[in-house]
């Protein structure tokens, strides 16, 4: 029988068309704390014959995708195991990619002992040579549809950006790395349980007024305007308004990494640069002037909280390929620079 490894109950799954981050119209889900229909939770048949599966309550996040992509891909609108794990790095690969999945839809046929090792890795390094200090958090909410959580290590105080889903033995994890001072929400959709964080971590949130409504009215460093804003001498908070009204990037300046939330991102089906224009609360426009800003940063990453890492060689790279994704948008949506307004697509 089937185990579901991070929980003691499973959630029901009522799904509904919607259109997807990819554009296609996919299931997307509403969850409760009660029993799943046994239908729900068997193995798609998409899957690979083997311990590891996907069942169908999979909302096509991409989690597990780009965590363990010699595990994972995505066929019928959905993810599924097309390889099992054949080394151990590869099996600490899918087990932590169980773990980050929101919706708790990666499955094995046996229990897993090494999944209580694997739980304590998090979080993970980046890359733990070309940016330490950076971490990729785990554990993602399905209240945030699976955005990517990350932790900066910095000597003038942590930094956590956006949520994951609230686990007690992260939290204790921070502690070891020093507790976190800064709290910071790129923009509305993944700010999950950031109260619950908050409480426990004892940490100042920072978030853009535009994006602010009555789940966030605490948080206690409100930015107005246009900015940029500090956060010390090392970190720049960049307003990137399109995607919401108060989407904000965190530019972290001695490591050259852009957290980007859902401004921009690399595509997984086109491995280029692109942006969710489909769920935009703001014109395309605005984003594309706001996208237009990035040119005078000095960046060699994009950590997104949707979509997939990018790494450039140097700025001349990053500003090449972001000029031929303003050009390539500009051909479809017109000049931005002299367009007033475009439809949104919210």
């Amino acid at each position: 029988m089937a185990l579901a490894l991070r929980e003691s109950f499973l959630r029901p799954t009522y799904h509904t068309l919607v259109p997807s981050r990819s554009g296609r119209n996919e299931r997307n889900t509403v969850r409760y704390r009660h029993v799943v229909a046994a239908s729900a939770r068997d193995r798609r048949p998409q899957n690979v014959e083997g311990n590891f599966f996907v069942d169908h309550t999979c909302i096509d996040c991409d989690t597990c995708r780009w965590m363990a992509p010699d595990v994972f891909a995505r066929i019928g609108g959905m993810s599924a195991v097309t390889k099992q794990p054949a080394s151990k790095d590869e099996n600490i690969k899918a087990l932590q990619a169980l773990l980050s999945c929101p919706t708790n839809s990666i499955r094995t046929e046996k229990p897993m002992k090494e999944v209580v090792e694997v739980n304590k890795m998090f979080p993970l390094p980046i890359d733990e040579n070309a940016l330490p200090g950076v971490y990729h958090c785990g554990y993602h909410s399905d209240k945030t549809y699976g955005a990517t959580s990350y932790f900066i290590s910095h000597p003038d105080g942590n930094i956590m950006v956006d949520c994951p889903e609230y686990k007690e033995i992260l939290a204790r994890k921070f502690d070891k790395l020093g507790g976190v001072r800064y709290l910071f929400l790129t923009h509305e959709d993944d700010i999950g349980e950031h109260d619950k964080w908050a409480r426990r971590l004892n940490c100042e949130r920072i978030m853009h007024i535009g994006d602010v409504d009555y789940r966030t009215a605490g948080v206690e460093r409100k930015l107005h305007g246009d900015g940029p804003w500090n956060i010390g001498s090392d970190f720049e908070l960049v307003h990137t308004p399109g995607h919401t009204k108060g989407s904000v990037c965190l530019y972290y300046k001695p490591m050259k990494v852009l957290f980007t939330g859902d401004h921009i991102y690399k595509s997984g089906e086109t491995g280029e640069l692109d942006m969710a224009l489909i769920y935009n609360k703001q014109s395309v426009s605005l984003q594309m002037d706001s996208v237009k800003k990035l040119l005078d940063l000095d960046f060699n990453w994009i950590l997104p909280g949707h979509g997939r890492r990018v790494r450039f060689k140097d700025y001349h790279e990053k500003n090449a390929t972001i000029e031929a994704f303003l050009a390539s948008k500009e051909h479809l949506y017109g000049n931005v620079s002299t367009r007033n307004k475009e439809p949104s697509f919210a």
